[in-house]
C-alpha cells in the first residue's frame, strides 16, 4: 500500500547536486513522496513507465528473473539515488524488477517532468549520463565476475563493495555490512543458497568475517581483497 508523506529537501547526493537551493526547491515542488512497504514491487519488466524514482530512505533491489524463476540481483540501491531511468529512453519500458527490501520513502517524478528538467538543466543531464554510465559499468563487472570468478571470490567482492572502507583504520571497528540472508547474497552473485552458506561458513572459520545480530563484520580486509582480486 502506498501512502503520501511529507516533502523532504532533495539531497545533495542525487543528480540535482549542482543546482541552487532555489532550483532544487522548484523541482521538489514537482515531486511527490511515497512510502513503499518491504517486499512491495515498484515496477516490473516490460511495464510502461510513467515515473522516475528518487530513493530517500530504505533499500531497493533491482533484479531479473530467469524463465525458471531464478533471481539475479543486478544492484542494491541505498539513499540517495535515482532509479527507473530506463523509462526515459527507447520505448519507455522498464527492463528489470524493482523491489523494496525494507520500508522505503521514495520521491516520484513524472517522466515528462524529468525530461523537461534534463532539457532545462544541462548540469543535471550530465550527472544523469554519469549515473547511467556507472550503472552500465557495474552490470558489466557483475557479468564478468559471474563468468570468471569462483563463488568465494564473488562473495568476497560483493561484501567489500557493500562495506564502507573509507573510515577503516587499525583503531576503528571492522567495516560492516548489513546482514543479508544467504538467499539474498546468492541472488547478488548468481549462485545458489547452499553454495553461499558453505562459503560464508568457510569465511567465518578462516577469520575473514564475524556475524553478530544484524551485521556482518569484515574482520580481515586484506585477505578478502586478495581473494576478490585473485
Amino acid at each position: 500500500m502506498e501512502t503520501q508523506s511529507d516533502i523532504h529537501t532533495i539531497d545533495a547526493g542525487t543528480i540535482f547536486a549542482d543546482l541552487t537551493e532555489q532550483q532544487k526547491q522548484q523541482i521538489q515542488q514537482r515531486m511527490s513522496l511515497t512510502t513503499y512497504e518491504e517486499g512491495q514491487l515498484l515496477y516490473s519488466p516490460e511495464e510502461y513507465g510513467e515515473r522516475i524514482f528518487v530513493l530517500q530512505s530504505g533499500r531497493v533491489r533491482l533484479y531479473k528473473l530467469s524463465p525458471e524463476g531464478r533471481a539475479l540481483t543486478l544492484m542494491v540501491l541505498e539513499p540517495v539515488t535515482l532509479f527507473g531511468e530506463m523509462t526515459l529512453v527507447g520505448h519507455w519500458m522498464h527492463d528489470s524488477f524493482a523491489e523494496a527490501m525494507t520500508d522505503c520513502v521514495i520521491g516520484v517524478i513524472r517522466r515528462d517532468v524529468m525530461r523537461e528538467i534534463l532539457m532545462h538543466y544541462p548540469q543535471v543531464a550530465l550527472r544523469f549520463m554519469e549515473l547511467m554510465g556507472q550503472r552500465l559499468r557495474e552490470i558489466q563487472n557483475k557479468l564478468a565476475d559471474i563468468a570468471f570468478k569462483s563463488v568465494p571470490q564473488r562473495l568476497a567482492t560483493v561484501l567489500l563493495n557493500m562495506a564502507d572502507l573509507s573510515s577503516t583504520s587499525p583503531f576503528t571497528m571492522p567495516p560492516t555490512v548489513i546482514r543479508y540472508t544467504h538467499q539474498q547474497l546468492a541472488e547478488m552473485i548468481g549462485s545458489y543458497r547452499e553454495t553461499v552458506t558453505k562459503a560464508m561458513g568457510d569465511f567465518r572459520a578462516a577469520g575473514l568475517i564475524r556475524i553478530d545480530d544484524e551485521m556482518i563484520y569484515l574482520t580481515n580486509i586484506e585477505r578478502l581483497q586478495q581473494l576478490a582480486h585473485r
